[in-house]
């Protein structure tokens, strides 16, 4: 998508003040939240424009910025330093494309951006890309029905007619009706039976009583491909995974890497490497029925269908952070308008397949900051995504860093001492920490206040306590 800018043009007087926030040092969060401590209204009474802006909240990251805002000046200082070295030092280069994924609420991008104007005019990009992946919404969404087992739906009734693969999700509330259900089909998305199939089977429980848990086989089917000699079929099972009469939220989904995971209520109950199933058009989305047996029907009920041509989480299918990441876009947008062009992409293969189209996409410089997430395949993504003389560089998180040097690309050692004494305290063990510390899990004030009062660490005084208490009742019952 391209976010246009949108609102009132800017005015000097109001980007003096804006970026007068960035003076405040150090930058903290004054509650655990996504919001940076941006006010909504400027001193001069203007509204602020970057006020929606936010960043990852979350207490458990190594980088938990409102117990470690050093790590996000040094995670500053690094990416300025790095793109001063390799774009504004060496003569006919600049930096065009700017990347950054898993982008969160902006609030990061927005300072990196400010900074890197401050420190040259060859450092500001004309377009900004977030790969976004978390928000992506879904390709068709119904509200589903009940199934009696006399027939299914036909997802291309509704008007959805795009090539699906080779990411893939599908997601539903799903009851069980029972036995009936054995051998049927939750969906089958295919050309014909054996032919480009993705589906989900219900199988019976292992002891094969119908009030047991039943299994799941999540399966991909792929047609002939020249050259290649895998198997056709690859299928991931996740045994005990539903019980008659008990709805549960589903999330079935495949990578453009092949690996295939099974959610239910947001845990992931299996993951197994597959293969991607081919981007083809499919001419039957049945949802309740099978291609291979037409006269088998599902038997319960699925409401709240969404299917994604991206591989998602269960936190886009909730669509927690839609809205936000909404708003956050559009403020950006309005913010750079003059600079640069905002786009944004829900992962990393359809980014990759506009690179391909379109050269002009290559990654200069791209940021992966504070993902903690496993992202599959991103090596080998960013080794085809960057440019002639591209920088990918990952700051907290699993993955590497990157540089390309015409046709070679070699690995960057980063030396952020900031981040790498969080992440170290991170590992420590849990007795080196105590109340009003940060230690692994790193506890705010009132949380630490709350174990003092509690006893912290629980049974560590107990026995001098049992003794003490002993010592005095003996005293006392003692004769004058």
């Amino acid at each position: 998508r391209i976010f246009p800018a949108r609102g009132k043009v800017l005015s000097p007087a109001i980007r003096r003040e804006v970026r007068g926030l960035l003076n405040r040092k150090p930058l903290e969060n004054d509650f655990s939240g996504w919001q940076m401590p941006f006010p909504y209204e400027l001193p001069s009474g203007a509204p602020c424009p970057i006020c929606t802006l936010g960043e990852c909240g979350d207490v458990n990251c190594p980088s938990y910025r409102p117990k470690h805002p050093e790590v996000r000046e040094a995670i500053e200082d690094v990416v300025v330093g790095r793109s001063l070295e390799c774009f504004a030092e060496a003569p006919g280069r600049g930096l065009d494309t700017y990347v950054s994924v898993g982008s969160g609420l902006l609030a990061q991008d927005w300072i990196i951006l400010e900074k890197l104007r401050a420190s040259a005019a060859e450092l500001m990009p004309c377009r900004a890309v977030f790969v976004e992946l978390r928000t992506a919404g879904p390709a068709v969404a119904c509200e589903g029905r009940s199934f009696s087992g006399d027939r299914g739906l036909d997802m291309r009734q509704i008007g959805f007619a795009s090539p699906l693969g080779p990411e893939f999700s599908f997601a539903a509330v799903i009851n069980f009706q029972g036995a009936s259900c054995w051998g049927t089909r939750l969906f089958d998305f295919c050309n014909g039976p054996g032919e480009d199939n993705i589906y989900v089977e219900v199988r019976e429980s292992a002891s094969g009583q119908p009030e047991d848990p039943g299994s799941l086989i999540f399966g991909i089917h792929r047609g002939d491909i020249p050259g290649d000699t895998g198997e056709s079929v690859q299928a991931v099972g996740a045994m005990g995974t539903w019980i008659p009469g008990q709805p549960h939220l589903y999330l079935f989904s495949v990578s453009a890497t092949g690996m295939m995971r099974i959610y239910i209520d947001g845990q992931l109950a299996m993951s197994q490497q597959g293969h991607p199933p081919r981007r083809v058009e499919r001419k039957h989305l049945f949802v309740g029925q099978s291609s291979e047996e037409p006269s088998r029907f599902f038997q319960g009920e699925m409401r709240k269908i969404k299917v994604w041509d991206y591989c998602v989480d269960h936190a886009s299918v909730e669509g927690l952070f839609a809205d936000e990441a909404d708003r956050a876009l559009s403020q950006f947008a309005t913010w750079f308008a003059k600079d640069l062009t905002t786009y944004t992409f829900g992962s990393l293969a359809s980014y990759m397949a506009a690179v391909a189209e379109d050269p002009r996409f290559a990654a200069d410089l791209m940021l992966r900051i504070d993902v903690h997430d496993e992202i599959d395949g991103y090596d080998d993504f960013v080794k085809k995504v960057l440019s002639q003389q591209g920088l990918a560089l990952t700051l907290g998180g699993p993955g590497r860093s990157w540089q390309r040097q015409g046709a070679k690309v070699r690995e960057l050692d980063i030396n952020c001492k900031a981040l790498d004494s969080a992440e170290a305290k991170r590992r420590l063990p849990w007795v080196y920490f105590g109340p009003g510390k940060v230690g692994r899990d790193h506890f705010c004030l009132e949380e630490s206040r709350f174990m003092r009062l509690s006893g912290w660490p629980s049974g560590r005084c107990q026995g001098r306590r049992d003794r003490t208490r002993l010592y005095r009742s003996s005293q006392e019952n003692e004769d004058p």
